[in-house]
C-alpha cells in the first residue's frame, strides 16, 4: 500500500494491434459479384448498408449477399473476417448514428 502522501499514475493507453494489407485490385465490373456487409450493430447501419446494396442491385446483377456483425467499438473477429474472406467478393463497411 502506497504512504498517503503517494500519488500513484497509471498510464491507461492500450496497446494498438496493426495487421497491414494491401489494397485489393478494383474489378472492371460488380456484375455477378457476391456483395458482403459488415455492419457495427449501431442504429440503422445494416438497413443502410443493404439499401445501397439494393440500390446496386437496381443497376447490376449481384451474387448472394452475406452480413456480418462486429462490435461497436473493436475489430471483427477473426472468424468474421473468414466468413467474408470466404463468401464475398466486396464489403461494404460502415457506421450509422
Amino acid at each position: 500500500m502506497a504512504d498517503a502522501g503517494t500519488i500513484r499514475v497509471y498510464d491507461p493507453t492500450g496497446h494498438p494491434y496493426v495487421e497491414e494489407h494491401n489494397l485489393a485490385r478494383r474489378p472492371e465490373s460488380l456484375a455477378g459479384l457476391r456483395p458482403g456487409i459488415l455492419e457495427n450493430r449501431k442504429a440503422n447501419a445494416r438497413l443502410l448498408m443493404e439499401s445501397v446494396v439494393e440500390a446496386m442491385r437496381s443497376r447490376v446483377e449481384l451474387g448472394e449477399l452475406t452480413i456480418e456483425s462486429k462490435p461497436v467499438a473493436g475489430p471483427p473477429s477473426r472468424a468474421t473476417m473468414r466468413s467474408l474472406t470466404e463468401h464475398c467478393d466486396f464489403v461494404l463497411v460502415g457506421s450509422c448514428d
